[in-house]
C-alpha cells in the first residue's frame, strides 16, 4: 500500500513541477486564452484538476481518521470493481475520446485569477498530504463514492490511479493549449 501511496505522490509532484515549468512565466491572458468558446483554457485545466481533487478532501479525512465505514452498497464488490476500472480506463492520461465533466467538477467559467499556477501548486501540496495520511490503510479495502455520484464507488486504490491519470490527462490538455498555433505569444 505504502508503495501505491509513494508512486502516486511522485506522480503528482512531476505534473505540478512540469506545470509550473510550462505554465508559471505566462500571464493571465495567456492563462485564460482558450482555443474555441467550448474548448478549455490552461487555467480552466488547473482549476479542474483543484475543483475535482477537492471534491474528495471529506471523504479522505474521514477514512485518515478511522471514521470511515463501507456501506452496504460500497461492499458490492463488483461493482466497485466496474466503476474503478472503467474510470481508470476513460480518465486516464491517453485520451481516447474527450469526456464531458460531471458539474461537481466543473471549472470556472469566468476569467480565473493569474495566480492559478501558485494556486495549483498550493493545492497539490496539500492534497499529496492528504494522500499521504492514508499510508497505513488497506487501499483495496476501503471503498469511497464519487462526489459526482454517490452510486459511482471505488477502491481508494482506484482512486489513486484514477487521480494521477486524471492529472496528466488535463496537463497534456494544457499543453495542447499552449502548442496551440493561434497561442497569443508575450
Amino acid at each position: 500500500m505504502e508503495n501505491q501511496i509513494q508512486n502516486t505522490l511522485t506522480e503528482l509532484d512531476k505534473v505540478t513541477t512540469e506545470a509550473k515549468s510550462l505554465f508559471g512565466n505566462l500571464s493571465s491572458e495567456q492563462l485564460n486564452w482558450k482555443p474555441s468558446a467550448e474548448k478549455w483554457s490552461i487555467a480552466q485545466c488547473l482549476d479542474h484538476i483543484i475543483v475535482s481533487n477537492s471534491t474528495y478532501y471529506p471523504q479522505f479525512d474521514e477514512v485518515a481518521s478511522g471514521k470511515h465505514k463501507n456501506s452496504f452498497y460500497q461492499n458490492i464488490k463488483f461493482i466497485s470493481k466496474f466503476f474503478g476500472d472503467y474510470l481508470i480506463k476513460e480518465t486516464g492520461a491517453v485520451v481516447a475520446k474527450p469526456m464531458q465533466s460531471p458539474a461537481a467538477f466543473v471549472p470556472s467559467q469566468s476569467e480565473i485569477a493569474g495566480t492559478i499556477v501558485l494556486d495549483f501548486e498550493k493545492h497539490q501540496q496539500k492534497f499529496s498530504a492528504t494522500i499521504q495520511q492514508l499510508e497505513k490503510i488497506d487501499l483495496e479495502k476501503i471503498i469511497i463514492s464519487s462526489p459526482a455520484l454517490k452510486i459511482i464507488t471505488y477502491s481508494l486504490s482506484n482512486v489513486l490511479t484514477i487521480f494521477v491519470g486524471h492529472e496528466q490527462r488535463h496537463l497534456t490538455q494544457a499543453k495542447n493549449v499552449l502548442k496551440h498555433e493561434s497561442f497569443p505569444k508575450k
